[in-house]
């Protein structure tokens, strides 16, 4: 009986000798699997640096690039982008070949995203530039190459005054190039604007055109396509267009416009209005002398009066008219009916 008893126990110990066994192999070939255990998140060196109400320079070579004032301020110590809102700021500009400081660009925007190895800055929002003589307001400016050239896009506004002149003319456009050493703007897509004169005896003038070119060292206006001209009560239309804000030939102010040039002028004759209408290939204009020559198969409609020739000339405000013929050299003057 007892051996018996002796067997049964020896039987259970070896069930359970054979299970913890068994239940170790298993750990065993479970730690020694190719299965590797998944990663927890890397931490990578944070390499951005955030300030507040702060100012921030960007020096190379001991000169200035860029100066930031700045609400809330983001820098990248890898990358050299500084990311900056409600920016006030200065890009410093140099000449390439003498490293002589030019004049430097002045900005505010609500956002400006600096790349400072590029030497690039792209501002948005509110954004406007200023310079001597040239206030540039736009949603989005970018400026490249540090600072010789900038880009404007979408609601670009800009005052520019001419130092010869002390004239100013307001231009809005849908976009803009802007090259700050030479003093040149282009213009392009639905624009329009408006020269207002300092002395009060000159009249002002507003445009409209697809492409306009201001150079202000020259003191010249161009513009290309669907060309429109208004002054007082003169309208004029043509495909090309000039404006010398400067005295032409040192007495005149002048503009001219060209090809398929269309002409319309209100008048009163004897307390009656009426329309005067003219055509040419060409319109010149002498401001203080209030003339307007005409050439390239010119022609005027006059109230009843068709008038032709090789050169007309019309004084605005007046009806009359002073033809050029080859041979012959006509002024036709209304007159005036007796009491």
């Amino acid at each position: 009986m007892k051996i018996r008893q002796y067997s049964i126990i020896l039987l259970f110990l070896a069930a359970c000798m054979g299970l913890s066994f068994a239940s170790y192999l298993g750990h065993f070939n479970e730690f020694g699997s190719d299965q590797t255990p998944t990663k927890g998140p890397r931490n990578d060196a944070v390499d951005e640096t955030f300030f507040k109400d702060v100012n921030y320079y960007s020096v190379e070579k001991s000169r200035p690039f860029i100066e930031l004032e700045s609400n809330e301020l983001s820098v990248s110590t890898i990358d050299g982008v500084v990311i900056a809102f409600d920016p006030i700021g200065i890009i410093y500009r140099y000449e390439k070949e003498s490293d002589l400081a030019l004049e430097p660009i002045h900005f505010q925007s609500k956002k400006s995203r600096a790349l400072l190895k590029k030497k690039e800055i792209f501002l948005e929002n509110d954004v406007e530039i200023q310079m001597s003589t040239t206030n540039l307001k736009a949603d989005k400016i970018s400026i490249l190459s540090a600072g010789e050239i900038l880009y404007a896009y979408n609601n670009v506004k800009t005052l520019s005054t001419i130092e010869k002149t002390s004239d100013d003319i307001l231009v809005n456009s849908s976009n803009a190039t802007y090259r700050p050493k030479l003093q040149l703007i282009e213009y392009s897509g639905a624009v329009n604007g408006s020269i207002k004169r300092k002395r009060i005896y000159e009249e002002n003038i507003s445009f409209k055109t697809d492409l306009l070119t201001l150079n202000l060292p020259l003191s010249l206006v161009e513009m290309k396509g669907n060309v429109s001209f208004k002054k007082e009560n003169l309208d004029a239309f043509a495909n090309r267009g000039e404006v010398f804000l400067e005295n032409y030939n040192k007495k005149l102010k002048y503009y001219a416009l060209y090809d398929d040039v269309r002409l319309q002028e209100k008048l009163v004759s004897n307390g009656r209005p009426f329309q005067r209408k003219a055509f040419a290939e060409k319109l010149e204009g002498l401001i203080s002398e209030k003339k307007i020559i005409l050439t390239g198969l010119p022609k005027v409609f006059q109230e009843r009066d068709v008038i032709k020739g090789n050169r007309i000339i019309i004084r605005e405000n007046i009806e009359t008219v002073e033809v050029d013929d080859a041979n012959t050299n006509i002024t036709l003057e209304k007159e005036k009916e007796k009491d």
